[in-house]
C-alpha cells in the first residue's frame, strides 16, 4: 500500500483520492496546506489523517507519494522539493509552465530513483484515441 499526500485541498484533489483508492493501491497519509483549519475540514471525509502547514515537515512525513493539486505557479517548486525528498510525484496538469522547468523535473526524478508523472486523464478517454485516429489517418 503507497502512503499518499496530498497537496493542495479543492474538488480535484477529492476526486483523485476518491480514484487512488479505487486501485486499492493507496492510502491518503497526509494533507500539507496553508492554513490548518482548511487542511483538518479537507480531511474529515477521510478519518484521522495527518494535517501539515508547514512543507518541510510534510515532506518529511512518511509519504511514498505526492499529488500535487496547489496553483499553477507553485508546481514546479513544489515537485522538485517533494523528489529530492525521494517521493514519487503526480502533479495535476499543467505540471509545468515551461519545458525547461519539466526537463530539470525529469533529470533529478532519474538522479533520485523516483517516478515523476503528470495527471493528465485525457490520454485514457475514449476521445482521446478518437483523435488519435484521426490524426494519424491525415
Amino acid at each position: 500500500m503507497l502512503k499518499l499526500g496530498i497537496i493542495g485541498t479543492s474538488w480535484i484533489s477529492h476526486e483523485f483520492i476518491t480514484a487512488a483508492h479505487q486501485t486499492g493501491h493507496y492510502h491518503l497519509q497526509s494533507v500539507y496546506s496553508r492554513k490548518m483549519k482548511t487542511a483538518q475540514e479537507f480531511c474529515e471525509p477521510y478519518g484521522a489523517i495527518s494535517c501539515y502547514t508547514d512543507f518541510i515537515d510534510f515532506l518529511d512525513s512518511e509519504l511514498d507519494v505526492v499529488y500535487i493539486a496547489s496553483p499553477n505557479s507553485l508546481h514546479f517548486a513544489q515537485a522538485k522539493l517533494a523528489i529530492l525528498a525521494k517521493k514519487h510525484v503526480i502533479i495535476e496538469k499543467p505540471a509545468v509552465t515551461i519545458p525547461s522547468e519539466w526537463k530539470e523535473l525529469i533529470k533529478l526524478a532519474n538522479e533520485h530513483q523516483v517516478y515523476l508523472f503528470e495527471a493528465a486523464r485525457n490520454y485514457q478517454e475514449a476521445a482521446f484515441q478518437v483523435v488519435k485516429n484521426f490524426l494519424s489517418n491525415q
